[in-house]
């Protein structure tokens, strides 16, 4: 298990930036920092540096090559929402399952069993109230704690 080195910095993932502009806010109102990124390319570059307090990720964002063809290989799913993969490699990186949030304005059922699987927390956008829970949830976990 990864040990979290940057305890106060989280990782918003979302090439729409109306959408993490809120979000970097909130958090910084609570005292964290926020690094953003707006594709998979460089969400990856940027978790290979630390091992973060949180990932927050939404599935649709732009995947480049080479990792595109990573993406499809891990299946159907990982190349329709290719913020997927960036969950799984945060999840394989170290990160535990209260660290990893994939959000999208999609609710798909082989997201669902996906997430799920990776042990990921799965929201839908455009219910700030719930976000903004699951952002307060993040914050207030403890990765270093045993479970």
């Amino acid at each position: 298990m990864a040990k979290t080195t940057d305890s106060k910095t989280i990782v918003l993932i979302d090439d729409e930036i109306h959408n993490m502009s809120w979000m970097v806010d909130y958090l910084h109102s609570r005292g964290f920092e926020a690094i953003t990124a707006s594709n998979a390319n460089d969400a990856v570059q940027i978790l290979d540096k630390e091992i973060y307090r949180a990932v927050i990720v939404d599935l649709n964002i732009p995947i480049l090559d080479p990792l595109v063809s990573a993406a499809v290989a891990k299946g159907d799913v990982y190349g329709r929402f290719p913020g997927l993969y960036v969950a799984y490699y945060a999840r394989n990186k170290g990160y535990r399952d209260r660290q990893v949030v994939i959000y999208s304005v999609h609710r798909d059922p082989a997201v669902s069993e996906e997430a799920s699987r990776l042990g990921c927390t799965y929201i839908i956008k455009g219910r700030p109230k719930e976000i903004k829970q699951e952002l307060d949830a993040v914050v207030t976990y403890d990765p270093t704690a045993t479970k």
